[in-house]
């Protein structure tokens, strides 16, 4: 996975039901082959799904790095029982789903970069929904 070339996965986008597992697993791909970019692996919405795995960045950039493919990976996850169900599942999709800043300097960081990527577009308010107007998944003319 070259992230210098082409962007990752939408943090909406789910692998067994969960957001962010195939952004997360394209980032640490890229991770281990020196092809990250301008891209963070281990980010705080990379964090966000380890929590819901119950696994860390090092252990998963590990695992990515040496599964064959999504599916090997996905297997890896399922024989560490790290896969989150019913109530978790649906909290950690929606934090996701509504990543924003949490502090007023992250509010301040936050506006900054929606003025930079979407110009006007005061309708954008979380960073998922700035990463998808980045990255093409939403028109960058207002909705």
């Amino acid at each position: 996975m070259d992230l210098t070339k082409r962007f990752p996965r939408g943090p909406r986008e789910r692998m067994a039901g969960i957001a962010m597992l195939p952004r997360t697993i394209d980032k640490a791909r890229a991770a281990a082959a020196g092809t990250l970019g301008d891209y963070i692996y281990d980010c705080p919405m990379d964090r966000q799904l380890f929590a819901a795995l119950g696994v860390d960045g090092a252990a998963f950039l590990d695992a990515a790095s040496h599964a064959a493919d999504d599916d090997a990976l996905l297997a890896w996850l399922r024989a560490r029982a790290a896969l989150p169900a019913g109530d978790a599942l649906r909290e950690h999709n929606a934090a996701i789903d509504a990543w924003a800043p949490k502090s007023k300097k992250g509010r301040e960081h936050f506006l900054e970069a929606r003025q930079r990527v979407a110009p006007g577009r005061t309708d954008i308010e979380t960073w998922t929904e700035l990463l998808d107007v980045e990255e093409g998944r939403i028109p960058l003319a207002a909705r």
